[in-house]
């Protein structure tokens, strides 16, 4: 019977309070009582049944029986015993070693008990063995630590403790949404930074292209500025050439009545010459009459001898007069003849002139139709090259934005890309079933040396 109980009372007596307590105590706890100095007393089967030993096993043996090697020569295993013998009590959860070597955790109360004389007498210490509690919080607390870490692959085993259990429970749905969420969140950040390389690359590309681009429409527009300014040129010239053209076409006109007037000269000139040779021809006549009345004259005068001498040498010079007239009327009119030859010549060569010069004159009022057409087409040019040359130097202006708006994308795809590539190295750290972990229980069952054993 243990120590501190009493006889067996008879249905008469009653049990104390005190007593009833004992009696739970000893029904529901481990019990073991000590001597100051740590030599075990009495344990009741509790106790020894959570330890492994038997009453005979334990009895006069010391407390250190029940703790690690390291721990029963330490300096705080001491001081705990001192402690114990000033009358001081401890509770808390301590790591006992058990008969076949395996660590268990009690939650233990020990008390000094003391006489009289306030003297310790004894320690008891009342105990329960919470080895599955202190396991379940050493399977949470391994999981929190694996989830500091970014391991969500951790899982805490299920658990018969009831308030632990829902806990642990509670741990893994939380871990497996995280999981998700963290490789969904991996897989976004992948396709981001890869994303995010395509759209830097691409814009460093397109960047080279639009300045490139930027630097071909300001050559461009140079080049249409020059056009431009060579066309209003060529405008300019091409209303001087028709302006010129104009003048030579009025000046043709006036030739053309020159040439008229010209022909019609000739053609009078040749009337006046078949005039003289007429008039000559007259006269080729009256000198042949004239030569025939002075023979007469002559053969009259003959015939009447003296009296007719002086008539005779009238008729005679009369006569020579007449054949010189006739001669210089022959020879005038072969004159005259050889002038008519060369007026109708004249006419004919002026003829052909006015022709000639009349198909000119035609060509030269083409000429100025067509250069008139030229400058007017010349003037709509110049007209479309400037609305092109405005509109190269707008598109040269959108072009120069461009080319800053593409640097300024591929800076801000940059620094998306950079950002990205933090926030996979943010996530990197967990590793998750996707990632190459595997998701499992936890499988400790052993207490930790971490937790403190005297306090």
């Amino acid at each position: 019977m243990p120590f501190w109980a009493s006889a067996k009372p008879n249905d008469s007596e009653k049990i104390s309070g005190d007593q009833a307590i004992l009696q739970m105590v000893e029904r529901t706890q481990a019990v073991i009582h000590f001597r100051p100095d740590g030599t075990i007393i009495q344990a009741n089967m509790n106790f020894l049944n959570a330890m492994g030993y038997t009453p005979e096993e334990v009895a006069g043996k010391n407390h250190s029986l029940f703790v690690e090697d390291a721990y029963r020569h330490s300096r705080e295993y001491h001081d705990f015993w001192e402690k114990l013998r000033d009358g001081q009590s401890f509770t808390s959860q301590f790591p006992r070693k058990r008969k076949d070597g395996r660590i268990i955790w009690i939650q233990a109360t020990y008390a000094p008990i003391t006489d009289n004389e306030n003297k310790v007498v004894r320690v008891t210490k009342i105990a329960t063995d919470v080895t599955a509690r202190r396991t379940a919080l050493e399977r949470i607390s391994k999981g929190m630590e694996a989830l500091s870490d970014g391991d969500l692959n951790y899982r805490i085993a299920p658990c018969n403790i009831p308030d632990l259990a829902v806990l642990g429970d509670a741990y893994n749905r939380s871990v497996e949404q995280l999981a998700s969420m963290i490789s969904h969140l991996q897989s976004v950040a992948e396709t981001i930074d890869a994303v995010s390389g395509q759209i830097g690359s691409t814009s460093d590309e397109l960047s080279r292209r639009t300045e490139t681009q930027a630097a071909t429409l300001e050559q461009t527009a140079a080049a249409i500025e020059e056009l431009n300014t060579n066309s209003r040129s060529a405008v300019s010239h091409a209303e001087q050439v028709g302006d010129e053209a104009s003048a030579t076409r009025t000046s043709a006109e006036g030739s053309r009545h020159l040439v008229q007037d010209v022909t019609d000269a000739m053609k009078r000139i040749e009337g006046s010459s078949d005039a003289i040779a007429r008039i000559i021809s007259v006269i080729d006549d009256i000198a042949f009459q004239t030569n025939l009345l002075a023979l007469n004259a002559g053969v009259e005068a003959a015939r009447a001898g003296e009296a007719g001498l002086g008539f005779a040498v009238v008729a005679s010079e009369v006569r020579s007069l007449a054949g010189r007239t006739a001669d210089s009327a022959r020879e005038i009119k072969d004159l005259i003849e050889q002038s008519a030859g060369h007026v109708k010549t004249g006419v004919d060569l002026v003829d052909r002139t006015g022709t000639e010069l009349t198909a000119i004159f035609e060509g030269v009022g083409r000429i100025s139709e067509r250069v008139k057409e030229v400058a007017y087409g010349l003037g709509e040019q110049s007209t479309t090259l400037s609305e092109i040359n405005s509109a190269i130097s707008q598109l040269d202006q959108v072009t120069q934005r461009n080319a800053a708006m593409v640097v300024d994308t591929a800076d801000a795809t940059k620094g998306l890309s950079e950002k990205s590539a933090a926030l996979r190295q943010s996530i990197a750290v967990f590793r998750t079933s996707q990632s190459g972990g595997s998701a499992g229980w936890s499988q400790s069952g052993k207490g930790s040396e971490n937790y403190s054993r005297s306090a």
